[in-house]
């Protein structure tokens, strides 16, 4: 256990230090290449508020090229698609065969910087900034010369034609999902045809390239699973954002002019161009790509807001001093800098910080948009698998899986990128009157069912919901009553199954991520003090459904709607995805209790007597954790009972996180330290979602915490770019693998309970270390700390030094 010893006074040391004395403190972490790639799994990643870029340079050909991608770009079968590939070629062109090279990313102004000297006629110097304007959704592409230099950039298009996404029949009739398919995952081995649209928009218009997908009015997505569901009576009442959703932009530049056309073959996919050329050779040129999605009735409408767009980049040219502006902004808000008097690129104990900072640039590339950064690569995936097209991803589509993009926002409360947070939060909104249907239609009761997939309709995805073919190994059952004795809770597809909810049995009990949402928008609030009034019929109705749906279930069981002592059962459920019919998870316990005692808490004008009244009578009737015993000692059990256990995840956990049940002020601290020792049951790996660190960081455990984090934030040595991590289970970039190691990073140097900030709580005493990060009532907390002991230390607001803790006493 750990108990307190001081409260640090502050008022005499000094306040916090600079993290770099040379330069801005993120200038130690930019990334510089000293030669070209080989091909796109040397790329570097580029972005700013919803858009993002892959950049490489390509040895082979001295091509300049990127992929573009936005935020929302969904298209009428949910893919996640890129806006297209840009392909620029100089001549003469110092990047081809050049004797000098440096592509460097440049964190602190946000952008990417290309220098080279060639040879022969190429003998001069050429400098390159390509950078995003989160103002104008556009790509900026600058060039610079010592000579006169003309260029073909080239807009690269695969979706030419329209194309049927035919499964291997080897992995048919193995059940093998990881397919085509695999970038539209609610058709994955479908017994039907899956048709890509061809892009309705490519062409030269004038001296540009005008190129856009444009989803027509009836899609696949939503549409199929609406009627696969029985919910056609309400499809007006659900929230469509795929129909005559409108997705691309246009690439031109002052000195363009059309340059005919031209196909290719890149990583196994065919591919078509349209080109344009400069007029003539000068010294500087500037290409602009400006991008827009929409849902227009009209495709006229949204040609027009796109032309308006290409005025205001062209009129600003990217806004270049804005967008260094923004950034610096951005890096103002936090730090984390591990061992700020060094540099040793080698070292796993600095590279937990460089490659926590550089995961943390690429979620601002993948912020403000219209729906949450995808946990699967946000916009930086590219070509995983040869023979796929570009726009392929694993587990890809219109929907966001909760137990994965969690990872992703918790970390921003620390960093204080409370901003980014929102989409998130919206997506759950738009979905909540198809989640609120789908009970009601279900199970005749009220409250809001949000599957583990959400998309914005609030509809089961249709593979998990399961297939009308009874020769599919993923066929939905026969169907039964609700709350039939035939049901068990664990047996998936084939099985019988009720109306309303899915056959797949990793997620078909598991809502208990709306929770954990509902959760984190209060959390935010603590943290900034911003209402949270727009969410409230979120979070209600997300309480709601636990209350009402498992009364209903248990007085159907047994005619009782609780049990002997008042309190809820909820049964059947699961305990994340690793136990199956299950009894009283503790996940979804301490995620009602969190919820609800915050409720409670929070004296907003929102939230009235008559809520209040309920939410203190609902937490009455919440189960208590289950606590078992093994081997003779108290440990947290994942639930009161299971029936199946088949996974790694560790819902025994959940009490220290997410949900703040326990701190290491509490002597209870030494359950978990039990449970870790005798509960074998999670595997104790660190790549992909894996969350140990978080939980060994929780427990104080800092020599476990930290020789996981230097696993966990280890450059990647399959791809180039140190934070390509993946594909793990997820895809590359593997964004949770590095939420995940970002939370755990943040746990070991700050741990915020109620009012408590407990300060260095798993931080070893021989590392040095400075960081800013965020706590509760909109407070600051910078620490620098070098030779074992605090060197400064600032709090603001002032009066909350009171609340640190800076000393423990271990066991």
């Amino acid at each position: 256990m750990f108990r307190t010893l001081c409260v640090l006074a502050v008022a005499g040391l000094m306040t916090g230090a600079a993290a770099s004395e040379n330069g801005f403190w993120t200038d130690r972490y930019d990334i510089e290449w000293t030669s070209p790639s080989q091909n796109v799994s040397g790329n570097m990643p580029v972005g700013a508020g919803d858009m993002a870029c892959n950049v490489w340079v390509e040895k082979a050909t001295g091509d300049l090229m990127f992929y573009i991608q936005r935020s929302g770009s969904f298209t009428e079968i949910g893919e996640h698609i890129k806006l297209g590939r840009i392909r620029i070629t100089l001549a003469p062109n110092p990047l081809k065969d050049c004797t000098d090279f440096s592509q460097k990313l440049i964190l602190k102004d946000g952008y990417i910087a290309i220098r080279a000297k060639g040879k022969d006629e190429a003998d001069f110097e050429i400098r390159i900034n390509l950078w995003v304007d989160q103002l104008t959704h556009s790509v900026n592409v600058t060039i610079d010369a010592d000579q006169p230099v003309s260029y073909r950039a080239a807009y690269e298009n695969w979706r030419t034609e329209d194309k049927s996404l035919v499964e291997n029949p080897e992995n048919i009739e193995k059940g093998k999902i990881g397919t085509i398919r695999f970038g539209a995952f609610s058709y994955v081995l479908a017994p039907f045809e899956v048709i890509k649209l061809k892009d309705e928009g490519f062409k030269h218009d004038g001296d540009s390239i005008l190129f856009y997908h444009r989803n027509p009015a009836e899609t696949m997505s939503p549409n199929f699973g609406i009627k696969q569901q029985g919910l056609e009576q309400y499809k007006d009442q659900l929230t469509n954002v795929i129909k005559h959703r409108t997705m691309g932009g246009k690439l031109f530049a002052e000195d363009a002019l059309s340059d005919g056309a031209g196909e290719g073959r890149y990583y196994k996919t065919d591919f078509k161009s349209l080109i344009l050329k400069s007029r003539s050779p000068v010294k500087n040129h500037h290409i602009f790509v400006a991008t827009h999605i929409a849902q227009r009735d009209d495709v006229e409408d949204w040609v027009s807001e796109l032309q308006a767009s290409c005025e205001k980049v062209f009129e600003t040219k990217g806004s270049f001093a804005k967008n260094k502006d923004w950034w610096q902004k951005f890096w103002d808000r936090s730090r984390i800098v591990v061992s700020p008097d060094q540099k040793d690129e080698k070292s796993p104990i600095w590279q937990m910080g460089k490659n926590y900072n550089l995961m943390r640039y690429q979620l601002g590339g993948n912020a403000y948009g219209e729906f949450p950064t995808k946990f699967n690569g946000g916009n930086l995936t590219f070509d995983d698998r040869p023979g796929y097209d570009p726009d392929w991803r694993r587990w890809g589509g219109d929907f966001f899986t909760g137990q994965n993009q969690r990872l992703l926002y918790w970390p921003m409360l620390k960093s204080g990128d409370f901003d980014m947070m929102p989409p998130q939060f919206d997506l759950y909104r738009k979905a909540l009157p198809g989640a609120m249907i789908r009970v009601k239609d279900a199970f005749g009761h009220g409250g809001a069912a949000f599957s583990e997939n959400t998309d914005a309709s609030g509809i089961h995805i249709p593979f998990c919901y399961g297939w009308d073919d009874p020769t599919s190994k993923y066929r939905r059952g026969e169907a039964i009553p609700f709350c039939s004795p035939e049901l068990r809770a664990y047996m998936g597809h084939g099985s019988p199954v009720e109306k309303g909810v899915m056959c797949n049995p990793s997620v078909a009990w598991y809502y208990h991520l709306q929770l954990e949402f509902a959760y984190m928008i209060m959390e935010r609030y603590r943290y900034t003090g911003e209402s949270f009034e727009q969410y409230m019929p979120l979070i209600r109705e997300s309480l709601k459904f636990y209350d009402e749906h498992y009364q209903v279930r248990k007085k159907n069981r047994d005619g009782s709607p609780l049990d002997e002592n008042g309190k809820l059962v909820i049964y059947p459920s699961q305990a994340c995805e690793a136990y199956k019919g299950v009894k009283n998870p503790v996940d979804a316990i301490c995620g009602l209790r969190a919820c609800l005692d915050l409720l409670i808490e929070i004296d907003e004008p929102y939230l009235s007597p008559k809520d209040k009244a309920y939410f203190r009578s609902f937490l009455d009737r919440v189960p208590e954790l289950p606590f078992d015993e093994l081997e003779g000692h108290r440990v947290m059990s994942p639930a009161e009972d299971a029936e199946l256990y088949n996974s790694s995840e560790a819902p025994q956990w959940y009490p220290l996180f997410p949900y703040n049940r326990f701190s290491l002020l509490d002597d209870e601290m030494q359950t978990f330290h039990n449970t870790w020792k005798y509960d074998t049951s999670m595997r104790r790996t660190h790549g992909g979602w894996n969350q140990i660190g978080i939980f060994l960081a929780r427990m104080g455990m800092t020599e476990e915490a930290l020789e996981y984090h230097k696993k966990k934030f280890a450059d990647d040595t399959r791809h180039r770019f140190p934070t390509f991590w993946g594909p793990n289970y997820d895809g590359i970039p593997d964004h949770n693998h590095g939420g995940a190691g970002m939370i755990g990073l943040q746990e070991m140097l700050m741990q915020c309970f109620g009012d408590s900030i407990l300060v260095l709580p798993a931080w070893p005493k021989d590392i040095d270390v400075d960081f800013k990060l965020h706590a509760p009532k909109q407070t600051v907390v910078e620490v620098t700390f070098k030779l074992g002991k605090i060197q400064s230390l600032k709090v603001s607001p002032k009066e909350r030094e009171q609340d640190v803790i800076t000393e423990f006493q271990r066991p």
